[in-house]
């Protein structure tokens, strides 16, 4: 019994690595525990109010908007955790203002080029219809500057190692408000999918606002009272990279989305949302730890600590593992039942199969830890870009040619095939740049 209440009291205020990671885990864990069922309950509610065809239409316009809003906010989002973390470190305040200043006004001129392009081309080809895609894009191109200033926030948080304020707003807060208004929206006879798109807009602004309160609280007083010094050539030529890598990051989880919007049918959009929903839970485990481990690999590169490096990398991928198992294999081998009670019956032709794929395919992602991650943040950008890359073209060329024959299975196959190709590459580069193998066997 004291054993236990020494290794306790050892997680809740020791300062070492793994006492660090076990907090940091556990609060963001909480968070995205929490959010689970609000997000469930959210697809679910979306996808039985809307119907296979609207909720399909739903989809795809969220999944475009997000991919055309990149270079706005989610593409320099780890620069900045990179250069926050860095310059806190160092304690370079001057250079840590500057860089969140250069970042809000990289916002606010990319959303506005932005929005001039996609409401002039929105207004004149929509038809003004609640099922319209023109109409949906120009009621989602709302989402773009939240989406911006959201990234600017939270990962400013994130690299001050903040982890779980900087993960609240977007993993709580948002799926909270996102359901209740879309449950009124539904009891009220008033649910279609701009209405839906509506209500992602509220939780999206409802989020920013919180979390702006929680960035002030909590960046260094030394910040405020330095002058602001920009390197403005060096950010510049490194948000390329980042937002390429981005772009082709969310361009190869969203492919499927894309492809059977543009080859396929609204109802095949909506089975393989359902895959993907699912899915995305197995990869749960390996997600939060990615969020809590960046600032410390940033901090065991710079001192060169490659012991601590290889630790972070075991401790990862065997932890993500352990908690992907239990959810993966019930979705592979009894998701016809859990579609049933879930979405009904209307999606289990259509959405079953996809689901045992995409978790298959997000078990191998699991095993391979997080290659992605500890490239990143080693400064190996370019090779984890190199990576999307080739699995984003091997994805493309495999969705042209199964998506027109075999709709939803044939671009979580795509999908699929992506995601591995991806891992096998990166864990090759991997271990070439840091020496040692990334995966739960390193």
């Amino acid at each position: 019994m004291n054993n236990w209440r020494t290794r306790l009291v050892e997680i809740k205020q020791g300062q070492g690595l793994k006492a660090q990671l076990v907090r940091g885990v556990l609060g963001v864990g909480g968070l995205k525990l929490l959010s689970m069922p609000l997000t469930l309950g959210a697809s679910v509610l979306l996808a039985r109010g809307l119907g296979p065809e609207g909720y399909g239409q739903y989809v795809f316009v969220l999944s475009f908007i997000t991919m055309l809003a990149l270079p706005v906010g989610p593409g320099i989002g780890q620069l900045i955790t990179r250069e926050v973390a860095k310059y806190q470190y160092s304690e370079q305040w001057s250079f840590f203002r500057g860089v969140l200043r250069r970042s809000s006004q990289w916002v606010v001129l990319a959303a506005t080029l932005f929005l001039v392009v996609v409401v002039s081309a929105a207004s004149w080809n929509a038809k003004w219809e609640v099922n319209d895609r023109w109409t949906l894009l120009l009621i989602a191109s709302l989402l773009v500057p939240l989406f911006g200033f959201n990234t600017v926030r939270s990962n400013t948080l994130q690299g001050l190692r903040h982890v779980v304020l900087a993960q609240l707003p977007d993993v709580l807060l948002r799926p909270a408000v996102h359901l209740l208004v879309a449950a009124m929206l539904l009891f009220s006879g008033l649910l279609n999918p701009a209405t839906a798109l509506g209500a992602q807009i509220v939780g999206t602004g409802v989020a920013l606002l919180v979390g702006a309160l929680f960035l002030q609280r909590k960046v260094p007083g030394q910040v405020r009272l330095s002058v602001p010094q920009y390197r403005t050539a060096e950010w510049g030529k490194a948000i390329m990279p980042f937002t390429l890598l981005a772009a082709v990051g969310t361009l190869n989880s969203q492919i499927g989305i894309l492809f059977l919007g543009w080859l396929g049918r609204p109802e095949d959009v909506a089975a393989l949302q359902i895959g993907m929903s699912g899915s995305a839970l197995v990869v749960f485990a390996l997600a939060l730890i990615n969020l809590v481990i960046s600032p410390h690999i940033i901090k065991a590169r710079q001192e060169g600590d490659k012991g601590k490096l290889q630790m972070l990398s075991r401790y990862s991928s065997r932890a993500a593992l352990l908690g992907a198992l239990p959810i993966g294999l019930p979705l592979i081998f009894f998701g016809d039942t859990i579609v049933h009670y879930l979405y009904g019956d209307e999606y289990i032709n259509s959405a079953v199969l996809p689901l045992a794929i995409l978790t298959a395919g997000q078990l191998f992602n699991v095993a391979c830890g997080s290659v992605g991650q500890f490239l990143t943040m080693s400064g190996y950008e370019k090779d984890t870009l190199l990576g999307q890359v080739v699995a984003m073209m091997a994805s493309v060329a495999m969705a042209i040619t199964l998506v027109p024959d075999f709709g939803a299975v044939g671009a979580a196959i795509a999908v699929t095939a992506g995601l591995v190709i991806w891992n096998l590459l990166l864990a090759w580069l991997f271990k070439k740049r840091l020496g040692f193998m990334p995966t739960v066997l390193g």
